[in-house]
């Protein structure tokens, strides 16, 4: 895994101006670029797939290449998927596969969010100088302390210095705006950073469509496989695509927030968020159990304020999967979906689970309710643009009361 530097994205902070806080996005699971290149040491799993080899730097997703033609579906799924090493109890591209996300501190990197940047470049904000994107590679995410983390922790200091770096605009402190997956990734970063540090550099975080406690439909990708929307995919592909993603762990509902709720049904069993280890191996993803308990659900026990500023705006009123019924092919066959209020992909009780910061003394937290908005519509529906623009700038324009906090230890050293 390759990330693109931010160092010259430090250099370009320095020039910033305006009497603007500085604004820094953070995507959803499907808004980010990815860049692929082919090592000598890559063995294609079909001869169409040598051929990229001679290109360099080529895009691995979105793939429209695969999207188009069939027989590069092989070829995507193979330099997709991630490989778990247990030896080193961590996450890795395949052998011969080298990837990176490009653009990364440049809004031109999110995929979908042309409406909300342009929204924001007519307030003049300036993609470089006063707006910025911390692209991510999608397929990856973080882990407890005392586990690795590799890419995950690169992208956690980039992040950290892009954040901490943006208060060189006249020293003021950035709003952090993220959606989907990118929320449970900024609200990890929060934690794993010193108070003094959020406090200091953070003005305020709007979370978009916020999953801090997964949801229902991580558990039916996991049974079912992904296709991307790429043709004839088969099963095993699919599965493969979906299990090797150390992010697809994430999704899956966690018991803090679901409890016993009943999510997946056969004729047999009943599988809730708390006994999910056995889910993972009725589906015949036994290797999944491990990673999850000692890498996942570790990080989610508990949803501690961040103690700074909040806003969350959900979208509901959207039919949403809340429990899939298995019929008599068991958990490899169809389900019969049950639905619940949501926006669509993330559960209500999930979407609602900040809610509980607003009983911590300090924590200042607003909650946006966007009727019928889907949760990919954040970006495309009218309102719910002008929605976010505002809680943009009321957050720019307010003064949060929530005490004075020095760095007593170096804020740099984050």
């Amino acid at each position: 895994m390759v990330l693109a530097p931010a160092l010259l994205v430090v250099a370009a902070l320095l020039a910033g101006a305006g009497d603007q806080h500085p604004v820094v996005l953070v995507p959803g699971y499907g808004s980010n670029q990815l860049e692929a290149m082919l090592t000598a040491a890559y063995e294609p799993p079909a001869p169409a797939c040598a051929g990229a080899a001679d290109h360099g730097w080529f895009p691995l997703w979105p793939n429209h290449t695969a999207m188009r033609d069939a027989s590069q579906v092989p070829c995507f799924a193979d330099q997709m998927s991630l490989v778990y090493d247990a030896g080193a109890d961590d996450y890795r591209d395949a052998v011969g596969v080298a990837t990176r996300t490009p653009y990364f501190g440049s809004a031109r990197a999110l995929i979908g969010w042309d409406r909300l940047v342009q929204q924001l470049e007519g307030m003049g904000y300036r993609d470089g100088e006063t707006l910025y994107a911390a692209p991510y590679d999608f397929r990856y995410a973080v882990a407890p302390p005392g586990h690795p983390s590799a890419v995950g922790d690169r992208y956690f200091r980039e992040l950290g210095r892009l954040i901490q770096a943006s208060r060189l605009n006249q020293g003021r402190p950035a709003i952090v705006v993220a959606h989907s997956f990118g929320c449970a990734l900024t609200y990890q970063l929060l934690l794993s950073r010193p108070l003094a540090w959020r406090r200091r550099y953070v003005k305020r975080v709007v979370l978009l469509g916020p999953a801090l406690g997964g949801f229902a439909a991580g558990m039916y990708v996991l049974s079912a496989g992904m296709d991307y929307g790429l043709p004839n995919v088969t099963r095993p592909t699919m599965l493969r695509l979906a299990r090797s993603q150390q992010s697809a762990l994430w999704r899956l509902p966690t018991p803090l927030v679901f409890g016993d709720r009943p999510l997946a049904v056969t004729r047999t069993a009943t599988y809730s968020a708390r006994n999910m280890s056995e889910f993972l191996e009725a589906i015949g993803f036994a290797e999944g159990v491990w990673p999850y308990l000692t890498r996942v659900l570790p990080m989610w026990e508990a949803l501690p304020a961040p103690m700074v500023p909040v806003t969350s705006v959900i979208g509901f009123g959207v039919r949403t999967p809340e429990t899939y019924v298995f019929g008599t092919d068991g958990l490899e066959g169809e389900a019969e979906v049950l639905y619940g209020d949501g926006d669509g992909d993330i559960n209500m009780v999930s979407l609602a689970a900040v809610e509980k910061w607003s009983e911590v003394e300090g924590q200042v937290l607003k909650v946006v309710r966007l009727p019928g908005v889907h949760h990919d519509g954040f970006f495309s529906t009218d309102f719910a643009v002008k929605s976010i623009i505002a809680e943009i700038s009321e957050a720019g324009e307010s003064i949060e009361q929530i005490g004075v906090v020095s760095c007593e230890q170096k804020c740099s050293d984050y």
